[in-house]
């Protein structure tokens, strides 16, 4: 079919006018497809020969002349009486034909959609222009409703109470354990993003009820999608900015489609210290090949993968240095798999997918005061000399955590339902040598000795595996449901799982939906908590249960409303044996300190529970704000069965983002955000001062909260046409009112060392006013 633009939408896709054939001008459909996605349309109307027509912006710009084959598609209804006739192979990216058509119509009886809660979803030009990101995708996720960060320091997410630990990516549907750099194996969040947002078609998260396919996590799943770049052109953009240099590129090699990205930080050249006592350095890589034959199989052919470092070294003559500890850190972190995507019929196909994931770190750190009794400064200006202070070893790891995944799923649909069945399995490699030669001072202990005090080893693999069915049905018009359950074994600990999923939808005519979902979730605790005492080796899997009722609204087809309400029961999460209130949900974020590992028990529990509101709106073709407002309590007990906040726990979190196209060349973003103060353990001040060192009052672990976090960011873009080419200049401020916002408390040793009322404890803040600028080539 001829696919025409009705008119220009947005700055960025003024050459697409009307009457424009789209095969005509692929630079031009590229732009306008992206720039559909920073305006966070659903659907472009298009016109394709007098018949009302759309294309989803997330599944990739229109291929002209591509059809469903008769009998492989389902008719679904959509907001506003748009019906998505869907392929089955459309649904997860693996179709015959690779174009989502929307047809106006009404819904039938033989109508299908998906009965679990909808994820939130964006597209690349969202992320790379929202302010405050950086480009950065876990830092976007933060928009989403029942999604925070920690702090600034770090992109890790907290969704809906839980752990970082608890969020799985997906990049074209290949696992990827952590996406970011200078990150610990046992967490999802880093420093930054290992990758480039220009190279991505969009993403999804599912923050609850989600369905038997996926590899079990607690919280969230996320998926990323690469850019497709069927269809296109050769594409080119390079980036220079305050977060490094790099670039994307993207065209047809050996009859598919080569997407290769790279990127390296410039901080280390700009700054000698981004407040962290050192500066990192990172490099990374994504290439992807991908590869159709005629009758609609994909190859597919991923590698993703990290190089970081840092070295931090607090200074000793500094007497408000809150840090003993010197580190060195060098991490490698690379996930490389392929896809093969088979079409059996015109309403079932399979998915094999073989992939193999390593984690490299080495930690090395050695504490600059042996007794801090004994703590004194050199009377010398800072950085001191190499040898000025003989710090000693105190913590050293060389870790690969690896693991090789091979699987396979079938999926079936017809007009009335839908089986989805599969099976994978998982060679774990947890490869660790961590030494500790003289213990640790435990924050969590008054005793005056190293103590915490472990070194272990491990070189074996074991295996894991996981089985799933989920299936859809849609018996009445309107209403659709789903069912299914995932097996689970555990080689390390013999351990066995069944989770089930149940879910649920009702559509209201075509503006409103009800949706209730039930789900059990089980994962392993991280393998460096397993292996660092022999007793944390009997650990059992932790679990979850989801609860989750919501509703849909479609006030106006550029107003979309989502309420949501979830309660989630956790329990065998992993609790000190030691100390009874500690578990690994309330554990005290030791900034800069040694790393302390815990002998613990399979004995905590917990709850987080909540609702949530959202809003999209869209004003005409260039303006669209997006906001959400929830409230939650997240509370875990340890050994002793007392519930207390955990570190997760923010009652109210609000989000506000705004992005405008204005005039010929310009989009501006701002974005707001709100949190209700984080919850933290205090000193034991009179144990702390006797040992000058901090020792935490476990009899009030989280019972005390920090003031409110409040941040404004900006961002404005300006886009220049250079020889038929764009030019994109950006420049933002991030904490544009530069307000302090709490980080924690911490422990100054050198401190007024001889005062009779020495009061060592100090405040830190989080991120003050900064800045983000650069500019971005875009070559067709």
């Amino acid at each position: 079919m001829s696919v025409f633009l009705e008119e220009s939408v947005c700055n960025e896709c003024f050459i697409c006018s009307s009457a424009r054939s789209l095969p005509a001008v692929p630079a031009a459909q590229f732009r306008c497809f992206r720039c559909l996605a920073l305006l966070g349309l659903t659907f472009l109307s298009i016109l394709c020969r007098g018949q009302q027509s759309s294309f989803n912006t997330a599944a990739g710009p229109p291929i002209n002349g591509s059809s469903a084959p008769a009998g492989s598609s389902a008719v679904a209804p959509s907001a506003g009486g748009s019906s998505q006739v869907k392929s089955l192979f459309d649904s997860l990216g693996a179709s015959v034909q690779p174009v989502t058509v929307t047809v106006q119509v009404r819904g039938t009886s033989g109508d299908i959609e998906t009965t679990s809660p909808r994820p939130f979803e964006a597209g690349a030009e969202q992320v790379i222009n929202s302010a405050g990101t950086y480009g950065d995708i876990s830092r976007y996720l933060q928009l989403f409703p029942g999604v925070v960060a920690p702090s600034d320091l770090s992109n890790q997410i907290l969704v809906r109470g839980g752990h970082p630990m608890e969020n799985l990516f997906l990049v074209d549907d290949i696992e990827v354990p952590n996406i970011n750099h200078l990150a610990d194996a046992n967490t999802t969040g880093g420093l930054g993003p290992m990758i480039d947002a220009a190279a991505i078609q969009g993403l999804s998260l599912y923050t609850g009820g989600y369905d038997a396919r996926y590899p079990e996590r607690l919280s969230s799943v996320t998926e990323i999608r690469t850019l497709d770049g069927d269809g296109m052109t050769s594409h080119l953009e390079g980036d220079l900015g305050i977060q490094g240099l790099g670039g994307m590129t993207s065209g047809k090699l050996l009859g598919g489609n080569l997407l290769a990205s790279l990127h390296h930080g410039l901080l280390n050249l700009v700054s000698g210290d981004t407040g962290m006592n050192g500066v990192p350095s990172y490099t990374n890589e994504l290439t992807r090949f991908r590869r159709r034959n005629s009758r609609g199989d994909r190859w597919t052919v991923l590698n993703l993968a990290g190089w970081d470092s840092i070295d931090i070294v607090p200074c000793a003559s500094d007497t408000a240095e809150t840090s003993t500890i010197d580190s060195q850190y060098r991490g490698r972190r690379e996930t490389s798999g392929g896809q093969w995507q088979h079409i059996y019929s015109k309403s079932s196909f399979g998915v094999f997918q073989l992939s193999d994931s390593e984690q490299i770190e080495h930690i090395h750190q050695q504490d600059q005061i042996e007794n801090p009794l004994d703590a004194s400064n050199p009377k010398a200006g800072c950085p001191l000399p190499a040898g000025a202070i003989q710090a000693i070893p105190v913590y050293q790891e060389d870790s690969n955590d690896a693991f090789t995944t091979a699987g396979y799923r079938f999926e079936w649909a017809n007009s009335r339902s839908e089986m989805m069945l599969g099976s994978a399995f998982w060679l774990q490699r947890p490869h660790f040598n961590v030494q500790q030669p003289t213990g640790a001072f435990s924050p969590y202990s008054a005793s005056p000795v190293r103590a915490d005090s472990t070194s272990f080893a491990s070189d074996f693999s074991t295996g894991e595996s996981g089985t799933f069915a989920q299936f859809w049905l849609h018996p009445l018009p309107g209403f659709s449901v789903s069912a299914g359950a995932r097996l689970q074994t555990f080689a390390l600990g013999a351990h066995t799982t069944l989770t089930p999923r149940l879910s649920a939808r009702y559509s209201f005519g075509e503006k409103s939906d009800f949706h209730v979902a039930y789900a059990t979730y089980a994962q392993m605790p991280p393998y460096a908590y397993l292996l660092a005492y022999a007793q944390n080796r009997s650990l059992a899997p932790m679990r979850v249960t989801h609860e989750v009722a919501g509703m849909s609204l479609t006030l106006h087809p550029a107003l979309q409303i989502q309420v949501e309400a979830y309660n989630k029961t956790y329990h065998s999460t992993p609790a000190s044996s030691e100390y009874p209130a500690v578990t690994m949900h309330t554990m005290v974020d030791m900034v800069g300190e040694q790393i302390v590992w815990l002998p613990m028990r399979s004995a905590g529990q917990g709850a987080a529970s909540g609702i949530e509101l959202s809003d999209s709106s869209r004003f005409g073709a260039k303006l669209q704000l997006q906001g959400s407002l929830a409230y939650s309590r997240a509370k875990f007990a340890g050994t002793d069965g007392v519930l207390r906040p955990s570190n997760f726990d923010f009652p109210w979190i609000a989000n506000l983002e705004g992005i405008e196209c204005f005039g010929r060349n310009y989009t501006i973003s701002a974005r707001y955000g709100y949190a209700t103060g984080r919850p933290y353990t205090p000193f034991n001040l009179p144990a702390s001062l006797a040992q000058n060192r901090p020792i935490y009052d476990l009899s009030q672990v989280n019972t005390q909260r920090a003031p409110y976090y409040q941040r404004v960011d900006a961002q404005i873009n300006r886009q220049i046409t250079l020889y038929k080419q764009h030019l994109e200049l950006y420049g933002g401020v991030d904490n544009i009112l530069n307000r302090s916002n709490f980080l924690s408390y911490a422990w100054m040793p050198r401190w007024g060392i001889n005062s009779s009322q020495r009061n060592p404890v100090t405040t830190l803040w989080q991120t003050p006013i900064f800045p983000n600028f650069g500019v971005r080539l875009i070559v067709h």
